[in-house]
């Protein structure tokens, strides 16, 4: 029996005449991320809305846990599954089920086949084929049929020019494949919002490059060697991340020596949508993705996110706008950054908040408030010191 691992997508299916096009980023990926194991895939053709991926070497359970976990975190796969291949003839189908059951059903009490018959010029149904294969399975193995509530079951799909048997179907992340629609920056903080962020818009089809501001060494280095643990996460469902490290501490400085101490943040949050804005002047970036939750903090309401905006004509994008802290804390669980966010950490913004930060901040009064800081120099200088990793 030869192998093949289908990789379904559902979204990128219904895209019509751009289909094409989204099928191609999503191949992209998965040649990007298999790269290690490119000596025993190779992409085969693609059908309907799956790509059929052929594995053509001997394969241990590692290397196959490697593959299946790489596979569950790219975005654009809807569900994928490893399939034996057999010859569409009967005798064969359940000569060859029987030994791709052994070794999987000893320790079940129980088992259904379910076969699909796409080539329907075959002279057996679907029904037929499965009550075959089931009592050769009893008759084998002495295990009990349950249609309803089986513990395992073996799935045939009889095709023209062969048959698939398999008995897994893994599901993926769906969504449109990363780099479909395009590049941005993420904000990305040590905290639980902006990892979650991140990843939403990575389903959505961007490709990211996270963007951290410390304050080093007013705080501690380990609050960097935090975010590196989360962009490299990330970095996982889009095959690596770019990580740049931008310094503010002089920026803080300046403005707590020259504006009211309530602007504070508003106006720190500005200095990084400018930074933000200079960077993807050099590339081909047009938005910048935040993890703001609305009414979230003092610097997420309706005022102090319009004031803070005025500042850059780049798209800024927040998927967790209308979500709640319980979703976000679930969503972050899954895609495993919790763990890491929830760890103490020294935070640029946390350490300057003020006591009473404004809440319903004037863009009139904040520009007042910006207009006594040399920005353009400000900005320049934080530029300049910025570091460059790839996680």
């Amino acid at each position: 029996m030869n192998e093949l691992v289908i990789i379904n997508f559902e979204e990128i299916y219904l895209k019509g005449e751009n289909r094409s096009f989204f099928i191609k980023k999503l191949k992209e990926q998965l040649q990007k991320k298999l790269k290690p194991f490119q000596h025993l895939l190779r992409i085969q053709r693609v059908r309907g809305g799956s790509i059929f991926m052929e594995i053509t070497g001997n394969i241990d359970e590692q290397t196959r846990e490697d593959i299946r976990r790489i596979l569950k975190t790219t975005p654009g796969i809807t569900q994928f599954y490893f399939v034996k291949t057999v010859k569409t003839e009967k005798e064969t189908i359940i000569k060859e089920a029987l030994a791709y059951t052994r070794g999987k059903i000893e320790d079940k009490d129980s088992f259904r086949v379910t076969v699909k018959r796409i080539d329907k010029n075959q002279p057996f149904t679907s029904r037929e084929l499965a009550a075959d294969i089931g009592a050769a399975i009893v008759a084998r193995f002495g295990t009990k049929v349950n249609l309803t509530g089986p513990d395992w079951t073996l799935y045939v799909k009889v095709r023209p020019e062969q048959t698939f048997i398999y008995s897994e179907i893994e599901q993926g992340i769906g969504g449109l494949p990363v780099g479909s629609s395009g590049k941005a920056l993420a904000f990305l903080s040590g905290g639980i919002d902006s990892p979650v962020a991140a990843y939403m818009a990575m389903v959505r089809g961007l490709h990211l490059t996270a963007l951290h501001f410390h304050s080093v060494p007013k705080t501690s280095p380990k609050s960097i060697e935090k975010v590196e643990k989360l962009a490299g996460i990330l970095g996982s469902y889009q095959g690596g991340m770019r990580l740049l490290l931008v310094p503010v501490l002089e920026i803080q400085q300046e403005i707590a020596r020259k504006t009211r101490s309530k602007f504070r943040l508003i106006l720190l949050r500005r200095f990084m949508y400018k930074i933000a804005s200079e960077i993807a002047r050099e590339t081909d970036i047009k938005a910048v993705i935040t993890g703001d939750s609305l009414g979230q903090v003092a610097s997420q309401t309706l005022e102090n996110l319009l004031a803070i905006r005025a500042v850059t004509d780049m798209l800024p994008i927040s998927p967790l706008i209308a979500l709640d802290k319980k979703f976000i804390i679930r969503k972050a669980r899954e895609i495993g950054t919790y763990d890491i966010s929830i760890l103490p950490h020294d935070d640029a913004c946390a350490m300057f908040t003020p006591e009473r930060p404004e809440t319903r901040a004037k863009l009139e009064e904040v520009e007042r408030e910006w207009n006594r800081l040399d920005h353009e120099k400000l900005i320049r200088q934080a530029l300049g010191k910025t570091e460059s990793r790839l996680c």
